[in-house]
């Protein structure tokens, strides 16, 4: 009995500690520039961001989650193809390349009670990299239904990031707002994650032939004839491994909540 009322005590006084802490939430833009070797395969990417944090009653720390939703290659055509019948159909082909972060995330701001937030932060969790398949038959218009869809290659690997960045309280500008309720936040970090099979429909062209410039293999997807259902495999990208390196720059809203 005495050890089930010293947890409920030690469960109320959690709670109350907790409660006394602000919820931070962003949502926004998030910039990729690849580095290393992962450079000679992927320009860049875009994608969205969003984040929750908690933050301790002095303002200092922050602890919560990240999540970055990133597309860095997307290639539509219409192709005609002629199948072993002597038959020809054009198609629709449409391949994304992504990569999905989460991430577990602390921050601690160097300043606080500023209308200018410096914050260094630091993040650790698990990527997601996958390339998805959709064709279409040109005659449906509105791309309801595909001839076929597939997740074409699909890998995963542990990601950590460190950086920093700044944020500014909105309320200096729009003086109806309440102060440190909305931030403009900007950020860079440099993610770096371990070794990963992905696939890219638009790499660079390499400035010179090389094992950097060599896939590991190539991609084929079958395409169907939708009028005699004879099977075609074409080509639709090339396969890398290397350590997926980046630069991950942002751009957010911060919204905090009050404790």
């Amino acid at each position: 009995m005495k050890r089930i009322s010293i947890i409920l005590i030690l469960g109320v006084c959690s709670q109350s500690a907790i409660a006394q802490w602000g919820r931070d939430f962003s949502i926004g833009y998030s910039y990729a520039d690849p580095s290393g070797k992962m450079n000679h395969y992927v320009k860049q990417g875009s994608g969205i961001v969003a984040d929750f944090h908690f933050t301790t009653p002095s303002e200092k720390f922050s602890v919560g989650a990240d999540l970055n939703y990133t597309v860095y290659g997307f290639d539509n055509s219409r192709q005609r193809y002629e199948f072993p019948d002597g038959t020809t159909a054009d198609m629709d082909i449409n391949v994304a390349n992504s990569f999905m972060n989460l991430m577990a995330s602390g921050r601690y701001n160097l300043v606080t009670g500023k209308k200018l937030i410096p914050y260094v932060g630091a993040k650790a969790g698990y990527s997601w990299f996958r390339t998805d398949l959709n064709i279409y038959d040109p005659d449906d218009t509105d791309h309801c239904k595909p001839v076929e869809s597939d997740i074409l290659m699909k890998d995963g690997t542990f990601v950590y990031s460190i950086g920093g960045g700044v944020k500014y309280d909105l309320s200096s500008v729009f003086k109806n707002l309440r102060k440190e309720f909305l931030y403009i936040n900007l950020s860079a970090f440099y993610t770096h994650v371990g070794t990963v099979d992905y696939m890219n429909t638009d790499a660079p062209t390499p400035a010179h032939s090389g094992s950097m410039a060599t896939p590991n293999r190539q991609m084929e997807a079958s395409f169907i004839n939708i009028h005699t259902q004879v099977i075609h495999k074409h080509h639709v990208g090339n396969v890398y491994t290397s350590y997926a390196q980046m630069m991950d720059f942002r751009l957010s809203f911060l919204f905090r909540s009050n404790r």
